[in-house]
């Protein structure tokens, strides 16, 4: 992988932890990406097919670039670790 593209993915991943955890949806987040894990790449092949539908509501490179983030595992995991980070940190912080 590129540099410019591990750097891109790094970034879609920063935005979606910051979304989802402005929504407190971290940990729903956490077990939906855990269980649905086998079928991230057929995610993203879906992603790709409704990206003429869905770049009515979001530019259409941002959807491809969604769809390139769920078809790799490495990035799909790193996104996990990242929100169990934002939840452990943000877990501590209210108990102290």
């Amino acid at each position: 992988m590129a540099d410019s593209e591990q750097v891109r993915n790094e970034q879609l991943i920063e935005n979606l932890v910051e979304q989802i955890s402005h929504w407190r949806l971290t940990v729903p987040a956490i077990l939906v990406l855990q269980v649905t894990r086998p079928l991230s790449f057929i995610a993203s092949q879906g992603l790709l097919l409704c990206q003429p539908l869905l770049s009515f509501v979001y530019d259409a490179p941002r959807v491809a670039d969604y769809a390139e983030l769920l078809a790799d595992r490495a990035s799909m995991e790193r996104l996990v670790m990242r929100l169990e980070e934002t939840e452990q940190a943000r877990g501590s912080g209210d108990k102290g």
